[in-house]
């Protein structure tokens, strides 16, 4: 097995696979090539994983690469907010994740390699290019998979790439100003437009852009970030650089990349008698569109992926109707105007309402939704999204 792509979905499940074909006695050869020369670089991920990922990785082996946990949640709309308690969500070092799964496939016999360039295929002849050496090499497989990112050169290779969409994401790690100085104007009085800054806390904005983030690596730095249409390149900057304002401090870095936008029953494998390809993580578009989140639906995949690509898309049927719901929800939320966020978020505000979204997480959002679909209160909405959908 060929695997191009060395993020979360591509060394999960080389992982995967390993430890079953270990199981079985079989010895498949697992190789996964990244373009990069390090691992985990460049960073084009916020990094924050709801409390789904301790069913996919050890429990004690989580805090390798969690930075900081996450308590609560505050969802603003343009005159309203809505304060919410959530289960530890897990904000995580993005490189040492990397590392930790690369590290956990090694030990599988994992051959991992970096700085080689997927450059075409005829059905199991692949060509990698040698970034060091400028080398082409000739490999042979019988089953490839592109876990390269939502531009997959697997995918655009093997006629998996259909017709996509992307937004762009746009992150700055900032050092926050602190809460005393964030908070007052030179006058003394409150500036309402500034957050205060709680390292248990996200900020959420669904309004903004696409939406936009804020999310804590600890008590002083933080992930600002905004996804935008890609279509909109005159406005991005000045959109980032105005949601910025409302976290004041030094920005130490600038983070960017592609967020792909899952499309439903769309074609992620092909299979020959002698040959297979597959896609999985962004390349697959498995992501969840209302909120970016693309790393535990990317290793769910791979371990579905790990027992086979014959049933690949059948196994994936729990997942993909979950990322069909986020996808609805998107496409409904997109047509919202600012009163719609306001109203959304006053009926949100009951006691009722409030334990529904906090006692589930966004990994589960079909058992969220039957749920406040049977409440009085949200039935309306639910009328008004459907019809936004159109």
């Amino acid at each position: 097995m060929i695997i191009i792509g060395a993020g979360s979905a591509g060394l999960f499940l080389a992982l995967k696979k390993s430890e079953l074909e270990q199981k079985s006695g079989d010895n498949e050869r697992i190789t996964v090539y990244e373009e990069h020369k390090e691992l985990g670089k460049p960073i084009q991920c916020t990094g924050i994983l709801t409390d789904e990922i301790k069913k996919l990785i050890p429990e004690n082996e989580i805090k390798k690469f969690t930075l900081n946990k996450i308590t609560n949640a505050t969802i603003y709309s343009p005159n309203r907010k809505l304060e919410l308690r959530m289960n530890d969500n897990l904000i995580i070092d993005n490189v040492a994740f990397i590392k930790y799964l690369a590290d956990k496939a090694e030990k599988q016999d994992v051959k991992i390699e970096t700085e080689k360039k997927f450059l075409d295929n005829i059905k199991g002849d692949v060509h990698i290019k040698d970034l060091k050496s400028n080398k082409i090499l000739d490999l042979k497989t019988d089953e490839l998979i592109g876990a390269d990112g939502p531009m997959s050169s697997v995918a655009f290779q093997n006629r998996l790439y259909g017709e996509r969409k992307q937004l762009i994401g746009i992150q700055a790690r900032v050092k926050l100003s602190e809460i005393k100085d964030v908070n007052s104007n030179n006058n003394g009085t409150k500036n309402n437009n500034i957050k205060e800054f709680n390292k248990n806390n996200i900020d959420f904005y669904p309004h903004i852009g696409e939406y936009a983030w804020a999310v804590p690596e600890n008590d002083e730095i933080a992930r600002i970030g905004i996804a935008l249409p890609i279509s909109d390149d005159g406005n991005k900057s000045k959109i980032f650089e105005d949601f910025l304002k409302k976290y004041p401090g030094t920005i130490l870095e600038k983070q960017g990349g592609l967020i792909p936008l899952h499309k439903p029953n769309m074609k992620i494998a092909c299979v020959h008698a002698d040959f297979a390809v597959a896609l999985v993580g962004d390349a697959a578009l498995q992501i969840k569109n209302t909120t970016g989140g693309g790393i535990i639906p990317g290793m769910l995949a791979a371990q579905e992926l790990a027992r086979g690509i014959d049933n690949y898309r059948k196994n994936l049927k729990p997942l993909n109707k979950e990322l069909y719901m986020h996808y609805l929800l998107n496409k409904s939320f997109h047509n919202y105007k600012d009163s719609d966020w306001d109203r959304l978020l006053r009926k949100a505000s009951s006691e009722k309402i409030k334990n529904i979204l906090m006692e589930t997480n966004r990994d589960n959002v079909r058992k969220m939704i039957f749920k406040l679909a049977l409440h009085p209160l949200m039935m309306s909405e639910g009328i008004i999204a459907l019809a936004k959908m159109n």
